[in-house]
């Protein structure tokens, strides 16, 4: 949705003379700025008129000189990346519970920092009241407070955008779809929803992977799974999830192999590491189906942000009792402690361990 606004801004060339951009889909964001970019090139070719600043190496004094400066050819944009000024933990003389209960009273966040950053916010709060119309000004952060009094002079002069990434299943298929037409290629939703599985819940990944199934499927029009198969890397999570539905199911054959694949993609500890999160989750997932809780009561409690991966998770634990689900866990262990003191090869005392966790 921020991308098509940014480029109906570009089309209609009423650009706002701020943006602030935040959210945790930095491909799209990227893309974004791509659009701007390009925009304000094909009005100055030189690309003079474009200046790009990171908030570790750069203040607001400096940006808001940069902004204020006009150029007598073009319009200008001034990008001011990784923004410090929504950290948390910043404030000086305000308990975390004091500021849980101003926000509870409807006061606005206090914007007490220290004087140097203050004095740098001052200084952008000042534009922010008479910005330069002939400057196009990009603040970007990953994450924004909107009881700052910052956000609230962006949001009355300029424009607010969330970068954020597809909500629930039905949207990451159309997200892929419409990528894939793009592209010239078409992807039946069983198809998307297989290369989802395969790469992960990442825009940034499955644009990658789609533009080499691009290169690979050449002439042919529809995207299969079987080019997924042959191209695509499936991710290490994807690979583990498979890895539990084997031992569900105590198939310990299929359970090995896919500990091998993922053996070839990464170091054992990293493996170890990534199993044992998986089998703490599938107990507390356990745990709380035995209670009654729903998957969106799971996904609070483990702090699993994902749809895709909660519900995924909460199926599998279905699977296990909470009692084997302890049992793994002190298994797992036994093996780091295996593995961190060299008591054998790393490969085989991790099959070891998948082995007995297909045991009943």
């Amino acid at each position: 949705m921020a991308l098509e606004i940014i480029q109906k801004d570009i089309d209609n060339n009423q650009l706002p003379p701020v943006y602030l951009w935040y959210g945790e889909d930095r491909y799209t964001l990227i893309e974004a700025l791509h659009l701007l970019k390009d925009f304000f090139q094909n009005e100055d070719p030189s690309g003079s008129g474009i200046e790009v600043f990171l908030g570790k190496d750069s203040t607001a004094q400096i940006v808001v000189a940069s902004a204020n400066t006009s150029s007598f050819f073009s319009r200008r944009l001034v990008i001011f990346d990784d923004i410090p000024y929504f950290n948390q933990g910043k404030g000086k003389g305000k308990t975390k519970s004091s500021a849980k209960a101003s926000a509870e009273d409807g006061q606005e966040e206090s914007d007490s920092l220290g004087r140097n950053e203050g004095e740098d916010i001052d200084s952008l709060l000042e534009y922010l009241q008479n910005p330069n119309p002939a400057t196009c000004l990009v603040l970007i952060s990953e994450k924004v407070n909107r009881g700052r009094k910052i956000f609230k002079a962006i949001a009355k002069v300029g424009k607010v955008l969330e970068f954020s990434y597809p909500k629930g299943q039905a949207e990451w298929l159309a997200w892929i779809q419409k990528e894939a037409k793009s592209r010239g290629k078409r992807l039946s939703p069983a198809t998307a929803s297989f290369l989802l599985e395969w790469a992960g819940h990442h825009t940034g990944i499955l644009s990658r992977e789609l533009d080499k199934l691009i290169l690979y499927t050449g002439e042919k029009p529809e995207i299969s799974r079987e080019d997924i198969s042959r191209v695509c890397i499936p991710l290490i999570e994807t690979t583990i999830f498979n890895m539990l539905d084997a031992i569900a199911s105590g198939k310990a054959g299929d359970a090995l192999l896919k500990l091998k694949e993922v053996l070839g993609q990464e170091y054992h500890l990293k493996v170890h590491t990534m199993i044992v999160r998986q089998v703490r989750l599938l107990l507390a997932g356990s745990l709380l189906r035995k209670r009654g809780e729903t998957v969106r009561k799971f996904m609070e409690v483990t702090g699993i942000r994902s749809s895709f991966e909660g519900n995924k998770v909460f199926r599998q634990a279905s699977a296990f009792s909470p009692e084997k689900l302890a049992k793994a866990l002190e298994d797992c262990l036994q093996t780091e402690l295996a593995l961190k003191s060299s008591a054998g090869n790393p490969h085989l005392l991790l099959e070891m361990m998948i082995i007995r966790f297909c045991q009943k």
